[in-house]
């Protein structure tokens, strides 16, 4: 069997190849990786598991040349391909709708041609945009950045190819990941202020966003989850949140601060943006017998033992850079 996974040298994808390939009920399979390497993770590539048979495809999801070759006997596809990071999709949204919505489209219609099994998506939580309380699968969208637009948008298209082509199709919602992968994104809340707490840098947020709460999953959950939709059989059309814990940013920073004794914290005046807390609610997969198995202190443990030796020695410092606040990110999942 031939498992496509694109977007797989990624923050997630990275983790998703290692852990597919040392799960045994995937043993004997081939892992096809499909990545523009836009961001140059080649190390995402190094020291794969040996149990893995793995082939590597470079090519964008927007070039139908591309995807016929990696769609060569495929039987399952997990999409991870994909602009990310909200805040900044503000400033390439041309970019963000090509290869979101339009290579997006591409990649379905693919893998209907194909007729593949089995087809993942991974969905983001921010597809809700400023909600309020506790939001389940059918609690109105109403993204806020050209990130989340895009992602449901990309979401609809799947369902749509479900109705329609018969496509076996489901799309998981998966709250901010954070932890440790070998393709690590910082430009999330939990990993971006673990590093900046190890770096001797100061947490700058906004007085408003300390005790709202937004949906955190574990890197380890994100892929056990899209392993766990590959493998079922009553998942079909359908959407699932999932998530973690449902965290505020004092909650963040007191687990940052059982690791970093002396972390330093800035907390600063924020307008009126209408901010809101929600949380997600993952009972509907939870029902099917899924349950997250990693914790947020599990998560910054991770990425503050990879700095262990900075922390260490980090008094040698003699500067201190100024830090950009991580508030805009807060406004999204």
């Amino acid at each position: 069997m031939v498992i496509l996974v694109t977007g797989g040298c990624g923050y997630i994808g990275s983790q998703l190849i290692r852990d597919l390939a040392v799960e045994p009920r995937f043993q004997g399979i081939t892992i096809r990786i499909l990545d523009s390497m836009m961001r140059e993770r080649y190390v995402s590539l190094m020291d794969l598991p040996s149990e893995g048979s793995y082939e590597f495809h470079e090519g964008d999801i927007r070039k139908d040349e591309d995807l016929k070759k990696a769609f060569q006997d495929v039987e399952q596809v997990i999409d991870l391909a994909g602009i990310t990071n909200a805040p900044v999709s503000f400033e390439r949204k041309d970019l963000t709708v090509d290869v979101n919505v339009t290579g997006g489209r591409k990649v379905l219609s693919h893998a209907v041609k194909s007729e593949v099994d089995r087809f993942i998506y991974s969905s983001t939580a921010s597809v809700y945009g400023p909600t309020i309380g506790l939001v389940d699968e059918t609690s109105p969208c109403k993204p806020i950045s050209p990130y989340g637009e895009t992602k449901l948008q990309a979401e609809k298209q799947c369902i749509e190819a479900s109705k329609t082509s018969g496509l076996y199709v489901t799309s998981l919602r998966l709250g901010t990941v954070f932890g440790w992968s070998i393709g690590m994104r910082f430009d999330t809340v939990v990993d971006r202020f673990a590093y900046l707490a190890c770096a001797g840098m100061p947490l700058s947020v906004w007085e408003s966003a300390q005790r709202e709460k937004r949906p955190y999953l574990h890197i380890r959950d994100s892929t056990m989850a899209l392993i766990f939709a590959l493998e079922r059989n009553d998942m079909k059309g359908e959407v699932y949140n999932v998530v973690g814990e449902n965290a505020s940013i004092d909650r963040i920073t007191s687990v940052i601060a059982k690791e970093v004794f002396d972390l330093k914290i800035v907390v600063t005046p924020s307008p009126n943006l209408n901010q809101v807390s929600y949380e997600l609610d993952g009972s509907k997969i939870a029902g099917l017998g899924f349950k997250p198995q990693h914790t947020l202190e599990q998560g910054v443990w991770e990425i503050v033992d990879k700095f262990r030796v900075l922390l260490n020695n980090r008094t040698r410092r003699t500067f201190q850079p100024n830090v950009p606040s991580i508030a805009p990110e807060l406004r999204e999942a």
